[in-house]
């Protein structure tokens, strides 16, 4: 897996939880975009 797009947070607080939430939902979209239609549903079922 290419490492060089991911990200590092520490959870300790100081991060805003709508920030987080935000960077989670930009991941998943950007995951989705290289999945097959038929497999992308399966993506919403971990979030």
């Amino acid at each position: 897996m290419n490492k060089s797009s991911w990200n590092s947070i520490i959870l300790d607080g100081s991060i805003p939880q709508g920030e987080i939430e935000r960077m989670m939902d930009n991941s998943s979209n950007a995951c989705s975009e290289y999945m097959t239609k038929k497999d992308q549903p399966s993506l919403s079922l971990l979030i």
